[in-house]
């Protein structure tokens, strides 16, 4: 079992990934798990809620077709998430031997995500099979088709270096603390002849996540900015809370997502009907509203917490009898950045501020500006 005394090291039997995480830098929370790479990939923690309102939400308007769409988000996330990190893979360690850096990976993974993750595996047939306990949003839906299943399935398929391995759920029961489950990651093939019946997605267009390094790196580069509490701050404070792998915001509980996945996320879901990207807007808006009451009460407060939670430098720019503007600096760079309209971070703002003054405010598409080196957002709601 991994001793998680806090964020510096992650010890995992015999092996140790020391500064595997690194919170200590305003508007910054990045991870470099492998050091076969220079690049410090950058993250962003999320309120849980957000994403358990959005795939119940989703799942109860599209059913089986968002069940498939998150399972693809999630797979092309685990899949670019450990090829960005460089994570080790079959390539490296042959036979057997890839089974402790599974393990590593499974309890880097659990450092955040969950209490437990337990593993087996048996490299011949390229199966893993995954125990799942306070894992985020399976916990509390009894399902998870975008991390516990998708996510699974595409850090896998990197690790083996085969696309065609997918992911199913084995069992699925209530605890005391939410549900548990066994999650079977493994070639379709294999699925298919042993879970019949099941629902098993299919996913390999797994060819185009890979980002430019140069520009990555420049874009995303750490810098000084305004804001001066990190999320180590706030851990030290005792304002944010960490144990056996659940992290913690008044008592509400945050995940931690790779940059890719909030540009995924989006991107994927405006390829699809209209109501798909309504629908992810609409949660963003009722997560911000909640984050008010739940995270501070005032808005300079708020955007302080934004910032140690990895968005970089969020200042309110201006406002007016016309308008509210609310300007973001270093927010995390993916070459996507052309394909979406930063719809979340669009409606969590509108949440925060309709809250705030008691009626809705809604902020439309920034203006990027790419002119002092770093991505800047530039938001706007019309009043």
């Amino acid at each position: 079992m991994a001793l998680k005394e806090n964020f510096v090291g992650l010890f995992v039997k015999r092996f140790v990934i020391p500064g595997a995480q690194y919170f200590n830098k305003p508007g910054f929370v990045d991870f470099k798990i492998s050091g076969k790479t220079e690049l410090y990939a950058r993250q962003i923690f999320y309120p849980e809620f957000f994403f358990i309102n959005l795939e119940k939400s989703l799942i109860e308007k599209y059913g089986d077709a968002a069940k498939e769409e998150m399972y693809k988000v999630g797979k092309r996330f685990g899949y670019r998430f450990a090829q960005s990190g460089k994570f080790e893979n079959v390539n490296d360690h042959k036979g057997d031997s890839i089974k402790d850096w599974i393990l590593i990976a499974s309890k880097f993974v659990e450092g955040t995500y969950a209490s437990s993750i337990e593993n087996t595996c048996d490299p011949k047939l390229k199966k893993t099979e995954y125990m799942l306990k306070n894992f985020v949003i399976l916990r509390e839906l009894s399902y998870d088709y975008i991390f516990a299943l998708g996510g699974t399935a595409g850090l896998m398929s990197w690790i083996f270096q085969d696309k065609t391995i997918e992911a199913v759920f084995s069992a699925v029961k209530k605890s005391k603390s939410g549900y548990e489950a066994k999650v079977i990651a493994a070639p379709i093939s294999y699925l298919k002849k042993n879970f019949k019946g099941d629902e098993i997605y299919f996913e390999t267009d797994l060819d185009d996540l890979l980002e430019n390094f140069l520009d990555y790196k420049q874009f995303n580069h750490w810098a000084e900015i305004s804001n001066k509490k990190s999320f180590q701050s706030y851990i030290d404070a005792k304002f944010i809370s960490y144990q056996q792998g659940i992290v913690e915001l008044n008592s509400n509980r945050l995940f931690l997502f790779e940059v890719s996945g909030t540009y995924l996320l989006e991107k994927e879901l405006r390829e699809l009907d209209a109501g798909y990207i309504s629908i992810l807007f609409e949660t963003a808006y009722l997560t911000g509203k909640k984050i008010i009451s739940a995270f501070a009460k005032d808005i300079p407060a708020i955007f302080e917490i934004l910032s140690a939670l990895g968005w970089g430098e969020v200042i309110f720019f201006s406002s007016s009898k016309t308008s509210f503007k609310v300007l973001i600096n270093h927010f995390p760079w993916s070459k996507w950045y052309k394909d979406i309209e930063f719809v979340i971070q669009a409606g969590i703002l509108s949440g925060i501020f309709s809250a705030k003054y008691n009626k809705k405010i809604i902020f439309e598409k920034p203006t990027v500006d790419f002119g002092k080196g770093h991505l800047s957002l530039l938001f706007e709601a019309k009043l």
